[in-house]
């Protein structure tokens, strides 16, 4: 028996498949041969079938280039005053920004030593204490937020240390207005914690009197209204002459 063939073998990346371009004659077995339209076909189908592939690595690159070009941008600490009373009632509230409200306002804390070593010692306070409890710290912005359990209620403390004004600013609060007057506890406790510094927390405007407003006689404007001033300024930006009218 005699046998001739002619097969030509074309292999594909995405298949084991092999076309046979010619007409092979085998115990009088016929293999059709695939004509170009097929083999053409089957070439479309595979690309296509690779096309997302491709696309989809493509993106995932775009993704890692944008992901590379973000950086992160700090979160700039802020503390809020207190919110004025509601029909009379009591907020149970201080703060260093109420400066305009002088019954909720608490005048800033001062310091000589490194911004780092004054909040580290703040932090030292507040765990000296077992009444006070750390809830959340910010050690980039040097930013504490603290608990501290009154009776059945719960006051929230917030303290930032601004280094570049060398002062702590703070808020003391009720979490759960009640209405009912807390007798002047939120202001006790802060300037008791403050106290307990040792003479490292001193406090703006501490020692001078209404003779001292403007410099007083030494003429060092660094009296208590242009302490106010200047402190009301970075925070609102605001004049300060309303607190005197």
């Amino acid at each position: 028996m005699k046998f001739s063939a002619t097969i030509l073998l074309v292999g594909l990346n995405t298949s084991n498949a092999f076309i046979t371009h010619q007409s092979v004659r085998t115990n009088n077995v016929s293999l059709q041969a695939i004509n170009r339209k097929t083999f053409l076909s089957s070439s479309i189908a595979s690309a296509a079938a690779l096309l997302p592939f491709a696309q989809y690595s493509n993106a995932e690159e775009e993704i890692s280039a944008s992901a590379s070009e973000l950086s992160v941008v700090p979160v700039e600490r802020t503390i809020q005053g207190c919110q004025k009373p509601i029909n009379g009632k009591a907020t149970n509230c201080i703060a260093t920004k109420n400066i305009k409200q002088l019954d909720t306002y608490s005048p800033p804390w001062t310091f000589e030593i490194s911004p780092d070593e004054a909040f580290a010692r703040l932090k030292g306070l507040i765990k000296s204490d077992p009444s006070l409890e750390i809830v959340e710290t910010d050690d980039e912005a040097k930013y504490l937020r603290v608990e501290a359990k009154r009776l059945t209620t719960v006051d929230s403390i917030e303290f930032l240390v601004k280094g570049d004004d060398k002062v702590v600013i703070f808020k003391s609060e009720e979490k759960e207005a009640s209405g009912i007057s807390d007798f002047g506890t939120n202001r006790r406790r802060v300037e008791e914690l403050r106290k307990k510094s040792a003479g490292v927390f001193g406090m703006m405007g501490d020692g001078l009197t209404a003779d001292s407003y403007d410099g007083g006689a030494a003429g060092k404007r660094n009296g208590f209204g242009g302490q106010l001033k200047a402190f009301y300024g970075l925070n609102s930006g605001q004049g300060y002459e309303e607190v005197f009218e």
